[in-house]
């Protein structure tokens, strides 16, 4: 059961073209990384459920904190974003708002607090050399776009340099992925990882190959509309995140325990790869907006996957 290599490439442009624009349960897998929180293992990525549909879906999210000041502690907004099925989240309002003030301040706030993205996957853990027990299990993976470039570049290489193209969800055609995290003054990062030689997973073994498939997850159900919180209920979060709001809402236990990993380190794989905990904010109640002016978006550096001045743009457009 082959994935057709150019419906590949189709969806890999549609989704890093500019006209397309979050503790996880059990069935995730994270690195298991070693006393100086480096990390290696050999993982394959696997098609979704459905052959036919993408072999990943993409989830924007924002993680950020507010200090209190005294003794309180920081609140954490820490949600899935409703711009990952194209809906209108309440933050994107308050952050277009304050972007096109123009004023610097604000704009650095809304850095503070703007979406990351993450993809996931399913995958097959061939070997985990921090946690063994994972060997020959299949799971979900959430992974930032430094792993999304690799995967992009295995798929369109140099063929000047006679690289051959890998399609990295096919289990015939694919190709062992061998993960490195390395941590250097207190940085994350994944350069060291890189694909193997093209081969069968499993040795193309027929009945060994369907049976992992079919342990794969369906990854349409992690951005069912059900999975997200409403307008409402994320603009009452941020309202009290931000201090505008006495009450505190109720909390699920993902969350908290989330918050509780958060506060010792950025645990998801994007904020890893970018080695930056989030920005302490302005504390207790937001400072006064100014009036907003129309203004055009800056251009921001090139590197930022956010891609925020055109973000913004599409949000007055």
């Amino acid at each position: 059961m082959s994935m057709d290599f150019s419906k590949l490439l189709g969806q890999i442009d549609s989704v890093t073209s500019k006209k397309n624009y979050a503790e996880d349960s059990a069935d995730y897998w994270k690195p298991t990384k070693d006393k100086a929180g480096n990390a290696s293992a050999v993982i394959r990525f696997l098609p979704n459920k459905d052959v036919d549909d993408f072999p990943f879906i993409r989830m924007w999210s924002h993680s950020f904190r507010i200090e209190q000041g005294g003794q309180a502690k920081p609140r954490w907004y820490i949600e899935n974003s409703l711009s990952t099925i194209g809906l209108t989240d309440y933050i994107g309002e308050v952050n277009q708002e304050l972007w096109n003030t123009g004023i610097e301040e604000n704009q650095k706030i809304v850095k503070t607090r703007k979406r990351k993205l993450q993809y996931i996957s399913n995958i097959y853990v061939i070997k985990d050399l921090g946690n063994p027990e994972n060997n020959g299990k299949t799971f979900k993976y959430k992974y930032g776009q430094k792993i999304f470039e690799k995967i992009v570049g295995a798929a369109k290489p140099d063929e000047a340099l006679g690289e051959q193209a890998i399609n990295a969800f096919d289990v015939y055609g694919g190709a062992d992925f061998l993960l490195k995290m390395q941590k250097a003054n207190d940085q994350f990062n994944y350069d060291a990882s890189k694909f193997g030689a093209i081969k069968g997973l499993l040795g193309g073994d027929d009945d060994a190959i369907n049976e992992v498939l079919a342990a794969c997850h369906d990854l349409n159900l992690e951005v069912a509309p059900d999975k997200f919180k409403t307008y409402e209920e994320l603009k009452k979060k941020f309202l009290w995140v931000t201090g505008q709001e006495s009450k505190a809402p109720t909390q699920d236990d993902e969350t908290t325990k989330e918050i509780a990993d958060l506060e010792k380190l950025i645990g998801n794989d994007d904020a890893a790869e970018k080695s930056e905990k989030p920005a302490k904010a302005e504390t207790n109640k937001e400072k006064p907006k100014a009036t907003p002016k129309k203004v055009p978006a800056p251009v921001l550096d090139a590197g930022d996957g956010d891609d925020d001045a055109a973000f913004f743009a599409s949000l007055t457009g």
